[in-house]
């Protein structure tokens, strides 16, 4: 039986993704990646320390393309992977709101040190940039196949699958988790009949959880949606990259997450102190 294994969001962290691709059980799998190649903070928050982290985001580009090319995997659009879309669109608003999302640490790494609109524009679409600007122009934003079904955040509830927006698919956050028709706090049923995975929303801060992905049902006999945002370079002290493998019914087989370059089981919660140990 074929599987599948879909990989949460990346943002930059090349370092963490070359031991994740060199798992043998991960590779031997088809992979789909869930979006946000790029963007990310350098900064990893420790409470009493800060320690630095590389951002690569175009070794993370080709690493990902080469996987589609050679190995017929599939990316995913992410909402950051769009900035670079629109931005180099000519859209203002959209690089405007990249600069708030980590866009000015990601231009220098791209080799772009203007802050002018224009200026990036040109740059995302000249010799050099263009290739990773039309691989990011032909991404879906959504896959499916057998149950699965992917996305990079979510779906609205209230549309079927045909008329879902790039925005609710790229953006959508508590509609999408929660169920507010309840005075508690309860998943929302999944309408939809498929196993869902999506990233997006890094599971530390949906819950608290410490853990490389949340199983989100309503109760027992809900089907499963899975949340897979392991924190990839974003501040949080663990976090990482999660890879979490189904069967094209669904069926749990494994997860994992790969933090400063170490492979961890995707259900065992990683405290600071394991994390100072690695530098020692």
């Amino acid at each position: 039986m074929p599987l599948y294994t879909f990989i949460g969001d990346i943002h930059s962290a090349a370092d963490d993704l070359t031991v994740l691709l060199a798992d043998p059980e991960v590779a031997a799998t088809r992979l789909i990646f869930l979006g946000d190649y790029i963007d990310g903070t350098a900064a990893r928050y420790f409470g009493h320390a800060t320690e630095s982290a590389p951002l690569a985001p175009l070794k993370v580009l080709t690493m990902v393309r080469k996987r589609v090319r050679e190995y017929g995997d599939v990316a995913l659009l992410g909402n950051h992977d769009e900035f670079w879309l629109r931005t180099a669109h000519g859209d203002d608003n959209a690089t405007a709101t990249w600069v708030l999302n980590g866009g000015h640490r990601t231009w220098r790494k791209l080799g772009i040190y203007s802050s002018n609109p224009n200026h990036v524009r040109r740059a995302l679409n000249g010799a050099l940039l263009k290739p990773d600007t039309d691989f990011l122009a032909h991404l879906p934003l959504m896959w499916q196949h057998g149950r699965l079904l992917a996305m990079h955040a979510g779906v609205n509830w209230q549309y079927p699958l045909t008329q879902q927006t790039t925005t609710d698919l790229l953006w959508i956050r508590d509609d999408y988790y929660d169920d507010f028709t309840t005075g508690s706090h309860r998943w929302h049923r999944n309408l939809f009949n498929k196993v869902i995975i999506t990233g997006h929303t890094p599971v530390q801060t949906l819950t608290g959880s410490h853990t490389g992905y949340l199983k989100m049902q309503a109760d027992a006999q809900d089907v499963p949606r899975y949340l897979i945002d392991a924190g990839s370079r974003s501040g949080l002290f663990d976090g990482g990259i999660c890879a979490l493998t189904l069967t094209v019914d669904g069926e749990f087989v494994r997860a994992k997450r790969v933090i400063k370059g170490h492979r961890y089981d995707g259900q065992q919660i990683v405290t600071p102190a394991m994390l100072v140990d690695q530098a020692h």
